[in-house]
């Protein structure tokens, strides 16, 4: 997994993640990397600092846990209201868009483990949709 810096032509700075770097490159050639704020396909890599270990080896922390939900609530939203639901049929309908049986769209869906990684391992881009986060008490 790789996490890049992001930037909109409307200069929203975000940031997402991606199996490679190649799974950016693919999904951005095709207009299917958004901005969360205002929905633009025009994006950019941005300039980005290297993560930095703590002495236990873990990567600090840039977001504060209730920032970090609150980024996952506005991904999702993004996700859930540009998309379409195919439910189960996800992964056929992702790997007819890859060979160009149907037009390419932004769609969501469910997919076993199996179905994921044959997904994958045949080039076909495809992103976990982040779990909501709970709710604060």
């Amino acid at each position: 997994m790789i996490r890049y810096a992001l930037k909109c032509s409307q200069s929203h700075s975000f940031e997402m993640w991606f199996a490679d770097s190649a799974t950016y490159d693919t999904l951005a050639d095709q207009k299917l990397v958004s901005c969360p704020d205002c929905g633009s396909t025009e994006v950019k890599k941005d300039i980005m600092a290297p993560g930095i270990s703590s002495a236990k080896g873990q990567e600090a922390q840039s977001l504060s846990p209730r920032a970090m939900a609150e980024a996952i609530r506005k991904v999702r939203a993004h996700v859930m209201s540009e998309t379409t639901d195919m439910g189960r049929k996800f992964p056929d309908e992702a790997r007819r868009m890859h060979e160009g049986d149907v037009e390419p769209r932004p769609i969501r869906g469910e997919a076993t483990p199996d179905e994921v990684k044959s997904l994958v391992e045949d080039g076909i881009p495809i992103l976990p949709v982040p779990p909501e986060p709970p709710k604060e008490n």
